[in-house]
Parts: C-alpha cells; sequence; structure tokens
C-alpha cells in the first residue's frame, strides 16, 4: 500500500507540472502561416504597381512586371499548395480565395508569357483584376487570422482537458496494478496445476515414444546417448540400459563414417553450423550390434534442455524397401532389355526382308520387258504391285523401329526449301494424276538458305501429299510452306498439306498419330498401308523438336502441317566466273542421267556439257536400265524417286548384268541420308549427291571417281587430313615422321598388289579383312581420301556385292599415286 500511495502521489504531481507547462505553451504566437500570406499580399501589391507604372508609361521595359508577377505566381502556388491550410483545418475557409488566384494567375500567366503587344493591351483588365485580388486578398488574410486564433485556443483547451484526463487515467491505472497483483497471485496457482499436468503429458509421450515401431534415440551434445526407445532395440540389438550413456558413433555408426560424424559433430559446436539436423529425412547406413551394416531413413531434430542442446533422432530400417526397389529396378530393366530386343529384332528383320524384296521387285521388272500374254501381264503386274506395296510395310516398319531405337539422327545440312519442295512433290504428281487431281504447291514468301535435316523433312511431307492422295477422290491438293522469323538466326519452317478428301473426326484426330491406327480399318484395306506413316512423322518431328499436327471436318477435307524450329544458313561467299577455272579437271566421260522431271533433266544435261562431258538420258528407271544394259558408260547418276521403277530397284537391275554392271553410280535427291549406307551396298550405289546440284559439286563428284587427267592431281588439301599430319609431326621425333610414313607405303602397296589379284576371285570376308586394315592405317597417318575409298570398298566387300567391289577398287591404285605425291610434296624440306 506504501508503494501505490507513493505512485499516486507521484502522478499528481507530474500532471500538475505538465499542466502549468501547456500554459506557457497556450501563450506563444503561431505567425508561420500569417507571415506567408502577409508576403503573398506584399507579392500582389508590388505586381500591381509594376501593371500601372507600365500602363503609365507605354514604352517601359516589362522586364520588371513580368519578374514581379513570376514572384507573386511562385508564393501564391506554395502557399496554395502546401499542407498549412489543411493540417490547420482552414481548407474550407480559403477555398474562394484559391479559385480567385488561380484563374487571375492562368489568365495574367497567358499574357505575361505571350507577346509584348497583347501584354501591353491586356494591362489595363490586369490592373483592374489585381486590385480587386489585393483587396479580397486582404479581407481573406484577415479573415484566416482570425480563424487560426480560434483554431489555437480551442487547441489549447483540448488539450488541457486532455491532460486531465491522462491525469485521471493514471490514478486508474495504478489502481488497476493493484488488481493485477491478486491476479498475478491466482495464476501462481494456476501455474502449479499446469505443471502436473505437463508432467502427466510427459508421461504420455514417453509411452508414446517407447511404443513407437520407428527408433527412437536421443543424444545430448557430447554425442552420448540420453534415451533409447524400444523399437530402437530391436532395430540394433542393444537394451536401453546398455545404450544410454554410450558414445553414438561407436554404438550405431559403421568404422567408416565415424570420423566424418565426430568432424561434423565438433563442427557444430564450434560454427552452429549444421548439415544433417533439421535437415529432413536422409538415407544413411546404420550398424547392428552384431556389426551388420543395412541402410536407414533419419530424420534428426534439435531441441534446447535445461541441461543443454539435445538431438532426438528417428530411424527406420528401410532393408526391405530396398530390396523391393532393387526388385523393380531389375523387373524395369528386364522390360526394358526385352523391348530393345524386340526393336533390334523387328530392325533386323526388316532389313533382312528388304534385300529378297529389292531382289524380287528387280526380276519382275526384268520379266515385263519381254512380251508377255494378257494373262501373264495381268499377274506379273499384280505380283510386282504387291511387292512393292510389301517393301513400302517394311520399310515404315524399319524406320519407326530405328526412331524408337534412337538410331535414326538428325542431320544438321544445308537445303533450299522451295528446290526440296518441287523435288518432293514432282514425283507424286502422277499418283494424283491417276486418280483426277492436281497438287498445287504455293511458296508463302521469301525463303532464306536454311540448315536441318531435308532428308526428314521430306520424308514428312511425303508421308503428307501421300496420305492426300489416298483419301481424296476429288477436288484438289495444296502443299503451303512458310517460314516465319523468330530471331535474327532462327525462324519456324511451316509446312502444311491440305484436300479436299473424307475428312476426320475430331475425337479421332489424335489417335491417327499413334502406331498401326487407321480411322476405318475398311476403307484402309481399299487404300493400302499400315498406319505407321503419321506415327513415323510425328517421331520424327519431335526428334527434330517440333511438332505435326492435322485439322479436319468430316466431309469437307484436312489440313495436315507441321511446324519446326531451323536456323538460316550462313551466307556463302559467290566466286566471280573466273573462278570457274579452279574446279577439279576430270577426262571426258560417258554420263547416263535417269531423271523423270524433264527440268531437271536439262540442268543435268547442261552442266555435264559444260564441264566436258557426253550425256546421254533416260526418262525412268526402266529405261535407264535399258540403256545401261546396251552401253557401256563411266558414270550413272540416278534420281530415287520415280513413277514405275525407283532409283533403288533400277541400280540393282544394273548391277544384275550388262554392259554398265561395273559402272559408277551415284544417286541424286534432296532428300537421302549419308547414314543409309546398307541400302547403297544392297542397290550396289557408290554414292549419292544431295539436290540442288551446283556445277563444283558435281565436278568434285566426278572427280572423286575418274582416273585423273593428265596434269591434273587432286588437291592436297582434299587428299590429307592437316590436322592429323600436325598431330603426328608433334608426337614422332627426328625421323619417326618419315619411318612411319614409309611402313605405310609399304603396307598400301601390299594392299594393293593383293586386292588386284583377288578382287575378282577371294572370299568377300578375306577381302573384308584386307580393306578393313587399310582402312584403319589410312585414317592414323591422315589419308582422309584414301581412307574414304577403302571404307567403300569395305562396305561393298561386306554387302558380298562383287561389282560394287570391283568399281570402288578401281580408282585406288590413281588415288593412292596422288595421295603419295602429296605427302613427298608435304615433307620437302623448306
Amino acid at each position: 500500500m506504501t508503494l501505490s500511495a507513493m505512485a499516486f502521489v507521484a502522478i499528481v504531481v507530474l500532471v500538475v507540472q505538465l499542466r502549468g507547462e501547456l500554459k506557457r505553451l497556450q501563450e506563444e504566437p503561431i505567425d508561420s502561416l500569417h507571415w506567408n500570406v502577409t508576403q503573398m499580399e506584399l507579392d500582389v501589391v508590388r505586381f500591381e504597381a509594376a501593371a500601372r507604372l507600365a500602363l503609365a508609361v507605354p514604352g517601359s521595359d516589362l522586364g520588371d512586371l513580368k519578374m514581379r508577377f513570376d514572384l507573386f505566381y511562385n508564393r501564391a502556388a506554395t502557399v496554395m499548395q502546401g499542407s498549412m491550410f489543411a493540417r490547420l483545418g482552414l481548407s474550407d475557409a480559403v477555398t474562394p480565395l484559391k479559385t480567385q488566384m488561380r484563374a487571375f494567375m492562368d489568365e495574367t500567366a497567358a499574357l505575361i508569357d505571350g507577346d509584348e503587344v497583347s501584354l501591353r493591351a491586356g494591362l489595363p483588365q490586369v490592373v483592374e483584376q489585381v486590385g480587386a485580388l489585393r483587396q479580397d486578398l486582404r479581407a481573406t488574410a484577415i479573415q484566416v487570422i482570425d480563424v487560426n486564433a480560434a483554431m489555437e485556443d480551442a487547441r489549447r483547451a483540448s488539450l488541457s482537458g486532455m491532460l486531465q484526463r491522462l491525469a485521471i487515467a493514471s490514478v486508474t491505472l495504478v489502481l488497476l496494478l493493484l488488481g493485477l497483483l491478486g491476479l498475478v497471485v491466482t495464476l501462481n496457482r494456476q501455474a502449479g496445476r499446469r505443471a502436473r499436468e505437463v508432467q502427466r503429458i510427459t508421461s504420455r509421450l514417453a509411452a508414446t515414444v517407447g511404443t513407437s515401431l520407428d527408433g527412437v534415440i536421443v543424444a545430448g551434445m557430447d554425442g552420448r546417448v540420453v534415451d533409447f526407445n524400444a523399437a530402437a532395440e530391436t532395430i540394433f540389438g542393444y537394451a536401453r540400459a546398455e545404450a544410454v550413456g554410450q558414445p553414438l558413433s561407436s554404438l550405431i555408426i559403421p568404422p567408416q563414417h565415424r570420423a566424418a560424424h565426430e568432424a561434423g559433430m565438433e563442427r557444430m559446436k564450434t560454427t552452429g553450423i549444421r548439415h544433417v539436423v533439421d535437415a529432413g529425412r536422409i538415407k544413411i547406413t546404420a550398424m547392428r550390434r552384431n556389426g551388420e551394416e543395412f541402410p536407414v531413413e533419419l530424420s534428426i531434430a534439435s531441441n534446447d534442455s535445461p541441461e543443454g542442446m539435445i538431438f532426438i533422432a528417428y530411424l527406420r530400417d528401410i532393408s526391405q524397401a530396398r530390396a523391393a526397389e532393387a526388385a523393380l529396378v531389375a523387373a524395369r530393366d528386364e522390360a526394358q532389355a526385352a523391348e530393345r530386343t524386340k526393336t533390334s529384332f523387328i530392325a533386323v528383320m526388316s532389313h533382312e526382308m528388304r534385300t529378297p524384296l529389292n531382289g524380287v521387285i528387280g526380276a519382275l521388272e526384268v520379266l515385263g520387258r519381254g512380251r508377255l500374254e494378257p494373262r501373264q501381264e495381268r499377274f506379273l503386274t499384280l505380283a510386282r504391285n504387291s511387292a512393292r506395296q510389301l517393301l513400302r510395310h517394311v520399310n515404315d516398319v524399319l524406320d519407326i523401329s530405328r526412331v524408337d531405337a534412337g538410331a535414326s539422327g538428325v542431320l544438321d545440312d544445308r537445303f533450299d526449301l522451295p528446290a526440296l519442295v518441287a523435288t518432293l512433290v514432282d514425283p507424286l504428281r502422277p499418283q494424283a494424276a491417276q486418280k483426277g487431281l492436281g497438287i498445287e504447291v504455293e511458296m508463302l514468301g521469301s525463303f532464306p538458305p536454311l540448315m536441318g535435316d531435308p532428308f526428314r523433312i521430306g520424308q514428312i511431307l511425303q508421308n503428307f501429299v501421300s496420305n492426300a492422295i489416298k483419301f481424296t477422290d476429288q477436288g484438289s491438293i495444296t502443299v503451303e510452306a512458310e517460314v516465319l522469323p523468330v530471331s535474327p538466326d532462327q525462324v519456324e519452317l511451316e509446312l502444311r498439306v491440305t484436300d479436299t478428301g473424307i475428312g476426320i473426326a475430331e475425337t479421332d484426330q489424335e489417335r491417327i498419330f499413334e502406331d498401326f491406327v487407321m480411322v476405318d480399318p475398311s476403307f484402309g484395306r481399299s487404300v493400302g498401308g499400315t498406319g505407321l506413316g503419321l506415327a513415323i512423322s510425328r517421331r520424327l518431328a519431335s526428334a527434330m523438336s517440333g511438332e505435326v499436327g492435322v485439322e479436319s471436318e468430316p466431309g469437307q477435307g484436312s489440313c495436315f502441317w507441321l511446324r519446326l524450329p531451323l536456323r538460316k544458313a550462313e551466307a556463302r561467299d559467290t566466286a566471280p566466273q573466273a573462278g570457274q577455272a579452279d574446279l577439279p579437271v576430270t577426262p571426258a566421260l560417258d554420263v547416263l542421267v535417269v531423271e523423270d522431271n524433264e527440268t531437271n533433266r536439262i540442268v543435268l544435261e547442261d552442266m555435264l556439257t559444260h564441264l566436258g562431258h557426253r550425256v546421254t538420258l533416260a526418262v525412268d528407271g526402266g529405261e535407264g536400265v535399258e540403256k545401261a544394259r546396251a552401253k557401256r558408260f563411266d558414270l550413272i547418276l540416278m534420281d530415287l524417286s520415280m513413277p514405275l521403277m525407283d532409283g533403288w530397284t533400277a541400280a540393282t537391275v544394273i548391277r544384275m548384268g550388262g554392259a554398265s554392271r561395273a559402272s559408277r553410280i551415284l544417286a541424286v535427291t534432296a532428300h537421302v541420308r549419308p547414314d543409309a549406307m546398307d541400302r547403297f551396298a544392297e542397290s550396289g550405289m557408290d554414292g549419292w549427291l544431295a539436290k540442288p546440284l551446283s556445277t563444283r559439286s558435281l565436278a568434285e563428284a566426278l572427280a572423286q571417281g575418274a582416273d585423273p587427267a593428265p596434269g591434273a592431281a587432286p588437291a592436297s588439301d582434299d587428299l590429307l587430313d592437316r590436322e592429323r599430319l600436325e598431330d603426328l609431326r608433334q608426337i614422332t621425333d627426328g625421323g619417326g615422321f618419315g619411318r612411319l610414313l614409309e611402313t605405310f607405303r609399304v603396307h598400301v602397296e601390299k594392299t594393293l598388289a593383293a586386292v588386284e589379284g583377288g578382287v575378282e576371285t577371294d572370299p568377300f570376308d578375306t577381302m573384308a579383312a584386307l580393306l578393313h586394315a587399310s582402312v584403319g592405317a589410312a585414317a592414323v597417318v591422315g589419308a582422309k581420301r584414301l581412307c574414304e575409298e577403302f571404307a567403300r570398298a569395305e562396305a561393298a566387300a561386306v554387302a558380298a556385292d562383287r561389282p560394287a567391289l570391283l568399281a570402288a577398287c578401281k580408282t585406288l591404285p590413281a588415288t593412292w599415286a596422288a595421295t603419295w605425291a602429296a605427302f613427298g610434296a608435304l615433307t620437302q624440306p623448306g
């Protein structure tokens, strides 16, 4: 009670002193607003005087008038836009004055900022308005001062009353504190009851931990066990009495992990950095009493206790879960292996089936050249169409197997889109014409040279166009191509094939891109097909980071589209016409061009004639076979996509016999892939050229397979790998490089002698082994061209194709002579 009385007296004394201080504050004037208003009034008076002077003296300088107006304008803007009136609650009192001043300032500012003639003409009006403004400003200033004084009086009175209430509140607060003292006593009694309740809860928690299925281990900051529940006893094999007080590291942690555990504990003591504690669930290896190590799932939490920091570890034995997981992984791997085996089997079988099928097709074409009875002709046509249909199905299965197996790589070659589209669509026009359909090609916008995989793009486009022909009985088919810019170096290619065919229901538009799906199987039987074309197209588009889709209405037709991100090709330097003198020189050759497109035939004939060669033309595969059998040609340029007999079949038949059975055959196409070496070997082709052809690429291709012209040796950069040779120079010391070349020379000459003596009679496996060794030796020393020709000959030997082997081996001596001469020039001193 004494303390309460003293506190009460102190509060009363404080209130009395505070009231006296406030009384002194009430007597202090607040004149800031008054001063600003007075200054503004003074500025108005000065401006008025300047205006009257300018009016009285017509030729006087108006600079002082403008300066006085600017001073008044700035002062008025500062006062009227400030928050002083709002803080004092005088906004309503000065609103009329603000409106009047704003109107005056806006009108006068226009005159002040205008020309001098207008300003002098408006001076009488300005003098009149500023006089009225001065009177109103004076009256308003007096009113503001009165209002401000009244408000200050009210504020002082309010503040005085507030302080009185504060004193009363302070007294009340003291009384409340006295009441709270009694409440504290009551709460203390309640705390005792709660402590007893906490003890009961703790007992229950201990029982819960003791019966938990997970092991719970509590350890102190010193790393020794404080508690060890029953589940931990079962998991680790220690009794609780044995575990408590023991170091955790020697109890359950394997020996190879103890050093890391102790280092982590020391780091946490010194730096407070935690890696495992409070980090959630982790999986580690623990150790049982008998020394067995096993996987556990662990979570460690920390908490403060009267004895210091403690750590609570929750452990679960996951040995059985790991075993089940391992079994699941093994089952998955086994299933994947089985899938790969199936895919590989399909690919191998499809590949093996193509070889005899090509032979059957070739044999049927040969039979068709003779005179046949109508019945024989009908059955031969049926057999020929069936064989081709079967070959297409086999190719589809092989293609989709390769894509699924990841063996179908994507090229990044330069190509010309308009030429590619024309080359792909033209061979399909006769097929469309048989059904009375026309194919329109619309190239929208400009088309820069692009980098991508023209073969895969062409494969997708041909699938779209072939399907359009199949499922369209009347109307037309339109192929549209468009390149949309994405960035300076990136574009998006969009190809669209639109038809007026049967259309596809919306519910089936996604299904048709799945394997072996035909929307109407009965209709599919009439047009043929396996339902793989669109599935392959989707896989190929995805491999090129693109997508395919369809928009269709039943009975109205369909629009299949391909969208593909591509890069623009870098611009090639165009050499002047005189640079044609640098083209490879070859002796005049007899060249057979087999091409069904008239434009392509004319272009090839002109290019070959310009290079000095003799040209014979054939309009399809069948005519090409007849001319190749009747006369020996040095080179045959074979288009692949032709009606009646394609280029693959024609090459196969030519290799069977005739005057040109050993001639060099090159495929000319816009979309064949260089990784299709198996098909080259099967058909007997020696290589390929990509459309559109340039004179240089054609001349280089002819030079690679021709006997060297007198005085025209191949360029050493084309013969030798300079980087490889430089590496050899660096790793061989002294005369090591020369000895290496001499050893290589002896090896090649022995190989060429063996090839010359056995190329027509020796077994294919013997020839393949001999040529394979030379491929490796040529690659080691950087003989680039020679390595390529040995590899081509080896491929022919592996394919058991004697004509192709003879053709490939024919060029080896000349290439070796040029290669050795290039080596000699490279090793000359200086």
